[in-house]
């Protein structure tokens, strides 16, 4: 039987599609971005520490500790394979960023609409906290180990990928739909790398069980 990763990696890719080519058309907020981002800044206000804090764990020196975080959630899941998927997931989305931001551009929250925090001239899509809380926890999240229940781990991956998404809203860094186009694209690549890295092994055939 063929693993998870492997089944969900187009259904992921099509949606991240999807919903980046919606973005990029309405070169704006889609319908229902500005009222959840005014919940959430309602919420938890403008500014929050814990929003600033996240999002700089996506950003260097800070996401070199993320990314061991996230491999050493996985390699405690499923093993080797998994903690090295989430280096080449990350290596992945850290590409497909950089290409994306010389190729299109597509506006961020602006300030006369909701708060923010912080103002920036670079494209809202994708979002590099996406992206990298996408890719890395996605590995762990499609961790299918064979001698353990494998809930407790997804739900910190679930719990760690919202908190990312929700602390960039909650500053007005990036729509919601931007958010969740590019948290897609992060699963994607946490996909292809699993996939990849489940051929390897020694000794034997690849990995399709």
């Amino acid at each position: 039987m063929m693993r998870w990763a492997t089944l969900s990696l187009p259904i992921l890719t099509l949606l991240a599609l999807a919903l980046g080519v919606a973005c990029f058309s309405a070169q704006g907020p889609l319908p229902g971005d500005v009222d959840v981002t005014v919940a959430l800044q309602s919420a938890f206000g403008p500014a929050p520490a814990w929003a600033e804090w996240l999002t700089e764990t996506a950003k260097p020196p800070l996401v070199v500790v993320t990314l061991i975080a996230g491999a050493g959630l996985a390699w405690v899941g499923a093993g080797w394979r998994s903690a090295l998927a989430v280096a080449v997931a990350f290596g992945l989305s850290w590409l497909i960023d950089k290409a994306l931001r010389a190729l299109i551009f597509v506006p961020r929250p602006s300030a006369d609409v909701v708060e923010v925090a912080s103002t920036s001239a670079s494209s809202g899509l994708p979002s590099t906290s996406g992206l990298v809380f996408g890719s890395i926890f996605g590995v762990v999240l499609m961790a299918r180990p064979k001698s353990r229940n494998p809930a407790p781990l997804q739900i910190i991956a679930v719990v760690l990928i919202t908190l990312g998404a929700a602390a960039r809203v909650v500053l007005g860094g990036h729509w919601p739909s931007q958010m969740l186009a590019s948290i897609l694209l992060g699963l994607a690549t946490a996909a292809a790398a699993q996939t990849a890295i489940n051929q390897i092994r020694p000794g034997g055939p690849p990995v399709t069980e």
